[in-house]
């Protein structure tokens, strides 16, 4: 195992919300680290690529109002934009913008790079370290090691995806990038599935 560093905040996954978690932490002052399987997949949109809406518009204004990047990216890379619902009332009025798929990532990256504090690294993270119910870092594919205060995981599509082809299957995510199943020490799925336990038990508690 080779120690390759330690930060204050790991985020693992470069999309919409791994953007937005790294940016914030760096912003505030944290050392921060952001790992992606792809430099070219950060901020990767899929082939709808809409950003707003009456759902997915008010989290990108309150993401601009907290000081994010989705809605500055949003501004400088869409292709149109069009106002949802205008035949109802005003408070179903939604702004909706298409973007251009490769404007965006490059500006994602771009802001990203710029961000001081934050380190980006091309790595597949297999397992979150914990120690004493305590994490402690993370561990990459190739063996490296880099040590957190906290790890947020940001994964989306990209954990645990499969592509079904009949009866056969294989490990993938958005893009056909391909994935590896976790499988040392603590893996990224079992880290996410004990989340949603706790999640779920604290619900049902209340």
């Amino acid at each position: 195992m080779n120690h390759l560093g330690d930060y204050d905040v790991i985020v693992i996954g470069a999309g919409h919300a791994g953007i937005e978690a790294a940016h914030a932490a760096a912003i505030l002052g944290a050392k921060t680290a952001v790992f992606t399987l792809s430099l070219d997949a950060i901020g990767n949109m899929p082939c709808n690529p809409s950003i707003g809406g009456t759902a997915k518009g008010t989290l990108v204004r309150e993401l601009d109002a907290l000081g994010g990047v989705m809605g500055l990216a949003a501004d400088a890379t869409y292709l149109q934009s069009r106002m949802l619902n205008k035949g109802k009332g005003p408070a179903v009025h939604a702004l909706r913008v298409q973007t251009d798929r490769k404007r965006y990532h490059e500006y994602m990256k771009h802001a990203l790079e710029l961000t001081p504090g934050l380190a980006i690294h091309q790595a597949e993270v297999v397992s979150v370290e914990v120690e004493d119910g305590r994490v402690k870092g993370v561990v990459t594919q190739l063996n490296g090691e880099y040590g957190a205060k906290c790890v947020v995981i940001a994964t989306g599509t990209n954990l645990g995806g499969k592509i079904f082809v009949g009866d056969a299957w294989y490990a993938s995510g958005l893009s056909l990038i391909h994935i590896s199943e976790p499988t040392r020490r603590t893996p990224i799925s079992y880290a996410v599935f004990c989340l949603k336990k706790k999640k779920h038990q604290k619900h049902t508690s209340m």
